[in-house]
């Protein structure tokens, strides 16, 4: 290897470090861009009516400020109380739910005892991982205020990419040789609309989710329905794996007043995770954004071990621009025009 290569080589090791050193700025930068993206959803809209752009643009943000002050005075207190309630009962479900376990082990055979897992055992393993992802969470200014500067930042790029978005992609587009650059445009436009096609999909999801597992909880008086429902709608966010976590809350509480309560809860919540997605999704989204179920799982588990829990909640559009880069510069670009040298 020559001089020359040797210095590429040490260029790219160093870029690479760098990147990995501001990991957790690029994955706030990028979770700007997704709020933007759904920002700008609402703008065309609007902008569908016959408004102007910039008037389309002010009163999104109008709209965003006043969704954030309505949650902030309103919504939040109130769903602070029951969370605090829903944090001191689930674990008494669960350790209800682990008695109820260990008993009915108990009528087994030693050889059937043996075979079945450790429930409490389980739950210490999770511990460490579930405190490790946490500390990995998103928040760049450390301290006291830490999460509320990085949310202060986060809104702040924001509005600024969903105000005049050009500069920044042509600043991006910039980056790469120019021969390569409208291949670039290209591929930041098809980012943009799988991206947009994931989000309307992801909020049909959340609303049918909130919706129906709202109706259901109340139906069958379990208490704490608004923040149960608030929950599983967050955690709608994330496939696969928040649908499979929304389920354990309402079933350990169900569990501490009714037994057979538990079990329909969970039967219903596999049915309506099975209605939306191949029933109501599919009926209102003709272009829907579809992963292999495995695929979607590992970059999970990829990008949270990476980034922490926002990148656990930014798994699925982090993994459709990973399938997109793959398939658009490293299959088309790369691979399709190898040529071995004679």
């Amino acid at each position: 290897m020559d001089f020359a290569k040797w210095i590429s080589f040490s260029l790219v090791i160093i870029f690479v470090y760098i990147i990995w050193q501001i990991r957790q700025i690029l994955l706030l930068v990028f979770t700007a861009v997704v709020f933007a993206l759904i920002l700008n959803i609402l703008v065309k809209k609007l902008a569908s009516f016959g408004l102007k752009r910039g008037y389309a643009v002010l009163l999104a943000i109008a709209t965003l400020l006043g969704i954030i002050a309505f949650f902030i005075v309103i919504v939040i207190p109130s769903l602070l109380v029951q969370f605090q309630d829903l944090y001191n009962l689930v674990p008494l479900g669960i350790q209800k739910l682990i008695l109820e376990v260990d008993r009915f082990k108990y009528n087994l055979s030693s050889e059937w005892i043996n075979s079945f897992p450790d429930l409490k055992q389980i739950l210490l393993n999770l511990q460490p991982l579930l405190n490790d992802l946490l500390k990995r969470g998103v928040i760049v200014i450390s301290g006291v205020f830490g999460a509320l500067l990085s949310g202060l930042l986060l809104l702040a790029l924001t509005l600024m990419i969903l105000v005049d978005p050009l500069p920044y992609k042509e600043g991006f587009v910039r980056l790469f040789p120019a021969f390569y650059r409208s291949r670039i445009n290209k591929i930041l436009m098809l980012t943009k609309i799988e991206l947009e096609e994931w989000l309307a999909d992801t909020f049909i999801k959340i609303f049918c989710v909130f919706i129906l597992t709202f109706l259901t909880l109340l139906i069958l008086h379990i208490p704490l329905v608004s923040a149960q429902a608030f929950l599983a709608a967050f955690l709608a966010f994330i496939p696969y794996l928040g649908s499979v976590t929304s389920v354990i809350s309402p079933m350990a509480i169900a569990f501490l007043y009714s037994d057979w309560k538990s079990w329909i809860i969970l039967i219903i919540y596999i049915g309506i995770y099975h209605l939306i997605d191949k029933v109501i999704i599919p009926k209102f989204r003709k272009n829907r954004v579809v992963l292999i179920p495995a695929n979607v799982i590992i970059g999970q588990v990829i990008f949270a071990s990476f980034f922490g829990l926002l990148g656990l909640f930014l798994a699925f559009p982090l993994i459709i621009i990973t399938q997109i880069l793959i398939k658009e510069i490293l299959i088309k670009d790369i691979f399709d025009h190898w040529q071995i040298s004679k």
